[in-house]
């Protein structure tokens, strides 16, 4: 599964979505929505949109939040509550580990954009699964 997921995730940005959608995309099933959903809830998150991060780490949030937390409409990737701050602390670890920062400014350019949304991916995959 987590292969495949990284697979659609990468799919999705290689045709043209920001690397956030292409997290949220890759996880509309567990989060029980349609593709338009998805879309909107990542299209102002890619890029280093959000606070400066890596645009697939802020759709890791999306998803955590989406799956384990309270999201707010306001500002989705934004993680309330003690259970989902400690996942965004370990999906933070492991992604300024397999990467190199968690700032789009500072990895851009190094490897494709490609392969930082399917390390999100697998991180994501790992620390949160595919459920509640």
């Amino acid at each position: 599964m987590i292969m495949e997921r990284q697979q659609q995730a990468i799919a999705s940005f290689q045709v043209g979505y920001n690397c956030c959608q292409a997290i949220v995309l890759a996880y509309r099933a567990e989060l029980k929505i349609d593709e338009r959903t998805a879309i909107e809830l990542g299209a102002s998150y890619g890029g280093g949109r959000y606070q400066g991060l890596c645009g697939a780490l802020a759709g890791c949030y999306i998803v955590t939040n989406q799956l384990k937390g309270t999201p707010k409409t306001n500002d989705p990737a934004e993680c309330v509550g003690a259970a989902t701050e400690k996942i965004i602390v370990r999906l933070n670890q492991d992604f300024q580990q397999a990467c190199g920062s968690l700032y789009c400014k500072e990895i851009i350019g190094k490897r494709p954009c490609s392969e930082y949304v399917g390390e999100a991916c697998r991180i994501l995959e790992k620390t949160v699964g595919s459920g509640k």
